[in-house]
């Protein structure tokens, strides 16, 4: 089962707890730069309408693909053939839809590297989005997908838009090689913690979160905040979602390039051989290298996944 969150709702309530438990928000906000001073510490420069500075023992980057701190750091690499960018709005009146489905939509013609997508809500409204290889113009993307699909652009005749267009780049290359230095942390996007083959890093990034902080309070508190001391953070993130990250990196590097004629064919296979019933019995939408293990002993699955890597084969050669 798969739960549709309001994001804007979820960050409001984990600002109000964050708030409760003493933290300082601080919003319209960037870090413009940053040094290490003499104390061991690091020293930010916040610009917004009050400029000012803030020292902290350990800093934990949780900035999305920008991640302008962790990059002066050396921690995060993003290879432009690896990232996907996206484009989302919210919209109400749409047609023709089941409000307990996701509608996902592929093809190289209007999400080349990714798909497309329409989430009904509860409440009539929906989110419509796309997301497509770095080297495409994904706002144009979007554009042919809600005003030429055959099938989107029915749906979408009479729909209203009613929220601003956003723009994301998604990191679909797997985790980055570290995600730790001397005073530094990285998580979520800004460490690739994200799931290849969707994009989605919401339960990722909560759980990683979570060990980011406690890490950081264990090593503040013990007054060692070096990369050696910080180091287990990734060794613990890694033993918790790092075999699920290599798995969806590998299936997203198969799908990546994938001519429409090889996917129809390898949703044929799955079709044939009822795979449906599998997922149903034993699929995790976030942890899918387990899933995948599980799902090993049926031989349908095997078969499955031998006709997307013969397939893909053609692609991977010229990428």
């Amino acid at each position: 089962m798969t739960w549709v969150l309001n994001r804007a709702r979820l960050d409001d309530h984990l600002a109000r707890l964050a708030k409760k438990n003493g933290a300082d928000l601080q919003v319209n906000t960037r870090i413009e730069s940053f040094r290490r001073i003499e104390d061991g510490s690091i020293q930010l420069r916040v610009a917004g309408k009050r400029p000012h500075e803030v020292n902290c023992r350990v800093l934990i980057d949780a900035s999305g693909c920008a991640a302008s701190v962790s990059k002066y750091a050396g921690l995060t690499k993003h290879g432009r053939g690896l990232l996907v960018n996206s484009a989302q709005f919210n919209v109400e009146n749409v047609e023709d839809v089941n409000e307990d489905f996701v509608e996902v939509y592929f093809g190289q013609r209007f999400a080349p590297g990714f798909f497309g997508w329409i989430i009904p809500r509860r409440d009539g409204t929906a989110k419509v989005g796309i997301a497509a290889g770095a080297r495409a113009n994904v706002k144009h993307c979007l554009d042919r997908f809600i005003g030429k699909h055959p099938t989107v652009s029915t749906k979408l005749r009479h729909a209203k838009q009613i929220s601003p267009l956003n723009f994301h780049p998604i990191p679909v290359g797997g985790a980055v090689n570290r995600t730790y230095a001397d005073n530094i942390l990285t998580v979520g996007d800004a460490a690739s913690q994200v799931k290849a083959t969707t994009g989605g890093g919401i339960v990722f990034s909560l759980l990683c979160g979570r060990l980011a902080g406690e890490t950081a309070a264990k090593a503040t508190h013990e007054g060692n905040v070096s990369a050696g001391q910080l180091r287990s953070y990734e060794s613990s993130w890694r033993r918790m979602i790092g075999f699920d990250l290599q798995a969806m990196s590998w299936l997203r590097r198969l799908l990546y390039s994938l001519p429409d004629r090889n996917l129809d064919r390898i949703f044929s296979i799955a079709d044939e051989l009822n795979i449906d019933q599998v997922l149903n019995r034993t699929a995790d939408i976030d942890f899918q290298g387990r899933t995948m293990l599980s799902m090993a002993r049926d031989p349908r699955l095997i078969l499955t996944l031998l006709s997307t890597s013969v397939l893909s084969v053609p692609s991977l050669i010229r990428t």
